[in-house]
């Protein structure tokens, strides 16, 4: 089974039947922590079109989550994250979803209008330049950063965001 969707555009590194890739969501608990990976350069847009290097949120753990309207596993997770955020946010852990639809808040602000998620926080890189930048070709597609802004894990594909325990499985991780 493929991991989530395939970024439209790009070519993928690897096959996407690659062993152990799958549509089931994973637990947090089973991410493991990898060697810390500088991740510079890298922007995001708000509602606002206000462009925000991922290096502003230095200070605190940040989840970069990819997703788009048109992949079947994001729209799945999508309230489950949504629902976690207040958590996170109290964890001191920022949340950060962005939308890689071409077209940005035109599709995707409509999209979260009929999930009832208009408050659901919105970034976008409408260039999929974080995505390309990292070599990932699946959605969704999850980054974890430590406070000093760097990679220390990352999954592509589903996760299981409704673990009781989750805000403080994902801090130990980014810690």
């Amino acid at each position: 089974m493929l991991a989530g969707t395939l970024v439209a555009g790009m070519t993928p590194r690897k096959p996407l039947h690659a062993e152990g890739i799958t549509d089931t969501p994973l637990s947090l608990s089973t991410l493991t922590k990898e060697s810390p990976q500088p991740l510079t350069g890298q922007t995001i847009t708000d509602r606002d079109g206000i462009e925000h290097s991922l290096e502003d949120f230095r200070g605190r753990p940040t989840i970069v989550h990819l997703w788009a309207t048109w992949c079947g596993p994001c729209i799945t997770e999508l309230p489950a994250l949504a629902r976690l955020i207040p958590s996170l946010t109290a964890s001191g852990i920022a949340a950060l979803p962005v939308s890689v639809d071409h077209r940005g808040p035109e599709v995707v602000l409509p999209f979260l209008k009929k999930l009832h998620m208009e408050d659901f926080p919105s970034f976008y890189d409408t260039r999929r330049a974080i995505p390309a930048s990292l070599e990932e070709t699946s959605l969704p597609l999850t980054l974890f950063l430590n406070a000093q802004a760097e990679l220390v894990c990352r999954h592509a594909g589903p996760l299981l965001w409704n673990t009781p325990d989750a805000a403080a499985i994902l801090l130990r991780l980014m810690t």
